[in-house]
């Protein structure tokens, strides 16, 4: 679909009337950025954090609405679908439950496809970065011609887990219309976060100062390193920011392995955060204890594993899909049933069979590939020398960036600059950009 200008009349009065009424101000790079969705069957915004990436999907929403347009709005994550919900006060499903996905004899099925399209005008995904080549393709096959697709995401975020580089090949192709949002938003100026990512993003150190949201502290050895990341997690932090440990500070590893790595964090933490007692029922699996009031994360994608929604409009829904990067909670464990009850997301109950623990792991801790897609109050990083891969500027962007209130790196500076400097990836091997760029030439051609 390749729309007029026409279609929609007085944009710029549009834009107006809603900077007025939510008391903003536009520059001209993010009004460029909603008239291109406005008017473009397909178009990408990327931007950083604190670039007014959400109130211009509100405008963008707000402006279709007001032209009798449907707009379906989606995230390849549930975590991020709620951010996206939350923050547009407009309902978002991941990308598997927008195509209406469904599981039989574990063959995984879409039920939204080619000859059932999504019967909508537009759709806007959030988090593009997070996309991969496999759901992409199932998206674009449920899309019809006529509907609009507005992608927003963070390009200098890590890749997808699975397959591809969607966005950046989309970018690198220019073939799809997209604006970059470099302008920091007036009342992101004061974060520090913000401007440490940018400060991160462009190569440089960042801006360290005494009660601000951003900290480093300096420590040599990596038993150091564990035992004050302990003491912020379990005491300081919680006092500092009137926080629950469990929910609102999030210990992101760049490795798994190691003293400071993900699975060891993950079970000294357990014991402070969650200690054994002779009243909490527990179950030892391999490597892991797993006890009642435990954080845990599923680790891989089970389109079949059935829950039951427990809270809002949709309570007593039962569904299926529990996903890779999912966090729950243990509440109870049936021993002798061998299973327990797991509630993820805060909204979905999963009876929990003992054969699939190879699937679940504590996540006191996570690594900072999981955590995309996530936000949280506070977050605790680990920085020190491990693989070269592991100590990319991307990653430690990604990181920086899930923290909505408080930062707090904890390491050597040493290994904190090599970070910064070192901008390697791992390459990603994908046709995309090659068939874009020859689609584009046969268009070019074809005019002529």
């Amino acid at each position: 679909m390749v729309k007029e200008y026409d279609d929609i009349l007085d944009i710029d009065e549009r834009i107006f009337e809603f900077e007025k009424k939510n008391n903003i101000v536009f520059s001209q790079n993010q009004k460029k950025a909603i008239k291109m969705a406005l008017t473009q069957g397909v178009s990408l915004i990327t931007g950083g954090p604190g670039t007014g990436k959400t109130t211009i999907i509100k405008c963008i929403i707000e402006i279709f609405e007001q032209e009798g347009k449907k707009v379906f709005l989606c995230a390849p994550t549930g975590r991020a679908a709620k951010r996206m919900q939350a923050a547009c006060q407009k309902e978002a499903k991941t990308i598997h439950r927008l195509l209406e996905m469904t599981v039989t004899d574990s063959q995984v099925f879409f039920q939204k496809g080619p000859n059932n399209p999504l019967r909508c005008d537009v759709i806007i995904v959030d988090e593009m970065s997070m996309v991969d080549s496999y759901i992409m393709y199932y998206l674009l096959s449920a899309t019809k011609d006529t509907t609009g697709l507005v992608l927003v995401g963070d390009k200098d975020q890590l890749p997808s887990v699975g397959a591809g580089n969607i966005l950046k090949d989309l970018i690198r192709s220019d073939v799809v219309p997209y604006v970059k949002l470099t302008e920091v938003y007036r009342q992101s100026e004061d974060s520090f976060i913000v401007l440490n990512a940018h400060r991160i993003n462009n190569g440089e150190f960042p801006h360290l100062q005494k009660n601000s949201d951003f900290y480093f502290i300096q420590k040599n050895s990596q038993e150091e390193i564990l035992k004050t990341i302990v003491e912020l997690v379990t005491k300081k932090l919680p006092n500092y920011l009137s926080a629950d440990p469990l929910t609102d500070i999030q210990v992101l590893c760049p490795s798994k392995k190691g003293i400071v790595g993900m699975y060891n964090i993950n079970k000294v933490l357990q014991q402070y955060l969650n200690p054994k007692d002779g009243s909490k029922k527990e179950v030892v699996y391999k490597e892991n204890t797993f006890r009642v009031g435990d954080k845990v994360m599923q680790i891989k994608n089970n389109y079949s594993l059935e829950f039951t929604i427990i809270e809002g409009e949709e309570k007593g829904k039962v569904s299926t899909g529990i996903f890779n990067g999912d966090i729950g909670v243990i509440k109870d464990i049936d021993r002798a049933g061998g299973a327990m009850e797991i509630v993820f997301d805060d909204d979905k109950l999963v009876f929990y069979d003992f054969s699939l623990l190879d699937d679940l792991e504590l996540s006191y801790a996570m690594t900072v590939h999981k955590s995309q897609g996530s936000e949280f109050r506070c977050i605790v990083m680990p920085v020190v020398e491990t693989y070269p891969i592991l100590m990319t500027r991307n990653l430690l962007y990604t990181a920086v960036t899930r923290a909505k209130e408080l930062v707090v790196l904890v390491g050597k500076k040493s290994a904190l600059e090599y970070m910064i400097a070192n901008q390697k990836e791992a390459m990603r091997y994908s046709a995309l950009y090659d068939f874009l760029k020859r689609k584009l030439k046969d268009t070019q051609l074809q005019a002529l």
